[in-house]
């Protein structure tokens, strides 16, 4: 046997095996789902956590313009992240943010969001048909404060002074300005502990407002942080 027949199995070259074309079809169908479901819940993430610039923004009024010129610009704003920031955990009809709170000059300023499936959660527990997210009219709003001492209930505190509506996708939102909010002497026992929001809804047949924790300054909380002002919030 010459060396040609010995050794040419050697020198052959083995063909790689040919893929499967319906492996390769549901790889990429695969793919293109993960992608798919990323991107989507990647968008209701940022459409849950986006609010318009002008509902995240203190709103000079023109009261508070008075007050931050007669002060150089320095008009010590604060703001806390809320910790309840629905009027219901389970049914979580309003949402609470972006609190701002000028104690010296009676500002507070905070932003509510709603779903425009609030209809559905209004007509089946409040018996209130034919909602309009978009009317409205049929919002109003006022903050209660807790009582000073005991036998208090609290009362009504501030007014309310200015209302912006905005909206996107699903959101509704309305940022609300109240003035005249006395929020007590700090280094006293008359002090405000807790402000609350309330909304009311004409129609909606409800004993008591729908109610959001939106200020707390007590012993077990009364953290704030500083709001600093961007050049673009400063009044002209």
């Amino acid at each position: 046997m010459d060396d040609l027949e010995r050794y040419g199995d050697y020198n052959e070259i083995d063909e790689p095996p040919t893929r499967s074309r319906g492996a390769l079809i549901i790889k990429i169908i695969a793919a293109v789902l993960i992608v798919f479901v990323v991107g989507v819940l990647g968008a209701r993430l940022y459409v849950f956590n986006y609010y318009p610039r002008a509902m995240k923004s203190i709103y000079f009024t023109p009261a508070l313009t008075e007050y931050y010129n007669a002060n150089g610009g320095e008009i010590s704003a604060l703001t806390q992240k809320l910790l309840y920031p629905y009027d219901d955990n389970d049914e979580g009809n309003f949402f609470a943010s972006n609190l701002i709170v000028v104690r010296e000059a009676g500002e507070l300023q905070i932003t509510l969001r709603y779903n425009v499936s609030l209809g559905d959660s209004l007509e089946k527990n409040y018996g209130l048909e034919d909602f309009n997210p978009d009317d409205r009219e049929q919002f109003s709003f006022r903050l209660w404060r807790d009582g000073l001492s005991e036998g208090d209930e609290g009362s009504e505190v501030g007014k309310l002074v200015h209302t912006e509506w905005d909206s996107f996708a699903m959101y509704r939102y309305a940022k609300l300005v109240f003035e005249d909010v006395d929020f007590g002497a700090e280094d006293s026992d008359e002090k405000i502990e807790w402000i609350r929001l309330e909304v009311f809804v004409d129609g909606a047949q409800k004993s008591e407002p729908f109610m959001i924790l939106i200020y707390e300054n007590h012993e077990e909380r009364s953290v704030f942080d500083e709001y600093t002002l961007s050049k673009k919030e400063r009044p002209l």
